[in-house]
Order: structure tokens, then sequence, then C-alpha cells
């Protein structure tokens, strides 16, 4: 029996950070919670040029609250300790329980009918621009699968040291 295609719905979303680099400026749109970071002067400055949308940063929870949403910090208990406190886990949004404040897709968090709201997990980009010049070693992109874990400081210095 063949499956009705039409009925299958892929509910799942993505975050996407996306470069356009011109003569004289770094152009970057970000959502989600993917990151882009530069150096500059051999690792001497360190920085990021786009910011995680979190649904605990303050701009981006106040947005969520006005929207109708709910922020909060999901948490576990370790059967296997008596009296142990709450392991705490990443901040997520209401509706739609994603941990990222802004995605594409994601119908379940931003369909009515799935009991989403398309105001509190948005897929607006915020687009910040640099300027090229001398000092500028490189930019780079990554998800949130490499800054979850490492810092753009020490994602910085491990790409120089990579290539000295």
């Amino acid at each position: 029996m063949k499956k009705n295609l039409v009925s299958v719905r892929d509910r799942s979303g993505s975050c996407a950070v996306v470069l356009l680099v011109t003569p004289k400026k770094v152009y970057c749109a970000n959502v989600g919670d993917s990151r882009a970071i530069l150096s500059k002067n051999f690792g001497h400055v360190k920085e990021s040029i786009s910011f995680d949308h979190k649904p605990n940063e303050p701009d981006e929870k106040n947005r969520i609250i006005k929207a109708g949403g709910k922020v909060y910090q999901s948490n576990a208990m370790n059967p296997n300790l008596q009296g142990a406190q709450p392991i705490l886990g990443p901040f997520r949004v209401f509706p739609g329980r994603l941990s990222v404040s802004r995605t594409f897709g994601d119908c379940m968090a931003k369909m009515e009918k799935y009991g989403g709201n398309a105001r509190c997990i948005i897929a607006d980009p915020e687009v910040f621009s640099v300027p090229i010049d001398d000092d500028l070693d490189f930019v780079l992109i990554g998800s949130d699968g490499i800054f979850d874990r490492i810092s753009t400081e020490a994602t910085v210095q491990i790409v120089i040291n990579e290539a000295r």
C-alpha cells in the first residue's frame, strides 16, 4: 500500500547564518543559534559578528512574552541521587518547547492548529555588517554544535594555531 505523501508533514526546523562578502564589507544574516565570528591581527581581536537567538536573551525574551509566549528552563532529577538538585537544561520557548527563539520551519511551534504561535518563534533574520580592512584574518561560521561547547575566543585560537 502506498503512503499518501500529501499527509506526511515535515515538522522539523532549522537555523541559518549566511554571509555575503563584498570588496568592502561582510554582511551577516542570522536566524537561530548558529554564529559568525571573525579574527583580526592574527587572533588579537576575536569577536562574534552575530548573536545567538536564545530565548533567555533579554531582547528575545521580551519579544516572546509580548507575543503571548513564555520562556522557561527545563530541568530533570537524577533518580540515582537522593536529595540531588535538579539538573538544569536549556531555556525554552512555549509554545513549541524549542531552545531557540528564531528558526525556519518548526510548524508545531508556529501554527495555531498544532498549538503554536507564529509571533513567538519567528524566522526574521538579524543582519549585521563589518568592514573589511587589512587587519581581517578570517570570518568563520558554525552551528550551536560548536559554540555551545567552545567560546568564540577559543574557536579563533584553534583556527590560528592550526594555520601556523
